[in-house]
């Protein structure tokens, strides 16, 4: 998605946007979690995750944190006092203020890597593709949630598949943060993979993806497949990572398809 394919809520402007959310985050550090802030939050962070020209300064807890309530989990063991977690949000956000007010550039695109990785290189990685795949998991926690707000009850393979997907997000999160931190990776990506490799699983017949053991429509199979390509390729599982870009191909076309 590109700088100029944002769809903020109210037609707001990216400094409209990001101030509001700014905004909401402040008043969530005091233990607000209204409602119809808990909204504001959802509408302006999914598309906020989404563009690629600010996806590699927004504030991992924005990407971590899928509502206000984990937001509050999070800040709450941060700091004990309301002060400093305002303090830390507004520092959080100057990146963003900066690059949207013209003061900063997004980084050049990332191109192939070869040969042995050093811890270096292999924090790029993982800065350039996870925040990618935690999106990716994050919009299909999207997708299979909805089921939770139709007032029925919950399948248990659509409660298990959730699960599993709340796993990973967690894992892609936790990776993130050593990487920004400069920690051992090894231990987290390997948590990753195997996490990875328990979420997605090919049903025995029809040669279908599945999460856990919920078959995915076109346009979701789609997503995962873009999620095991971008983790695959941060593990160096390079002949997986090839096998599913062909797969994410060919369901896309599907998807195309069944919209004509």
């Amino acid at each position: 998605m590109t700088a100029h394919s944002t769809s903020w809520p109210d037609n707001m402007t990216d400094v409209g946007a990001v101030t509001r959310l700014e905004t909401v985050l402040l008043e969530a550090c005091e233990g607000n979690r209204e409602v119809d802030l808990g909204r504001q939050y959802k509408a302006l962070r999914y598309p906020l995750i989404r563009r690629d020209d600010l996806r590699d300064i927004v504030p991992e807890f924005v990407r971590a944190q899928r509502d206000l309530s984990a937001f509050w989990t999070f800040i709450r063991e941060h700091d004990p006092t309301w002060k400093a977690r305002r303090q830390f949000v507004r520092e959080s956000f100057r990146p963003l203020f900066d690059r949207i007010e013209g003061r900063s550039k997004p980084p050049a695109a990332s191109t192939g890597w070869t040969g042995r990785r050093s811890a270096t290189q292999q924090a790029r990685i993982v800065q350039s593709l996870a925040p990618a795949a935690l999106e990716g998991v994050d919009e299909l926690l999207e997708i299979h949630e909805r089921a939770l707000h139709n007032g029925g009850p919950v399948e248990p393979a659509q409660q298990e598949a959730i699960d599993r997907l709340k796993e990973l997000h967690s894992a892609i999160g936790e990776l993130i943060q050593a990487a920004e931190n400069n920690l051992t990776l090894d231990d987290r990506l390997k948590k990753v993979r195997d996490l990875k490799k328990r979420t997605f699983v090919w049903a025995k017949e029809g040669y279908q993806l599945t999460v856990a053991s919920l078959p995915l429509t076109s346009s979701s199979t789609f997503i995962a497949a873009g999620v095991m390509f971008l983790v695959n390729a941060m593990v160096k599982d390079l002949a997986a990572a090839a096998t599913i870009g062909a797969v994410a191909s060919s369901a896309h076309v599907v998807a195309a398809n069944k919209r004509q």
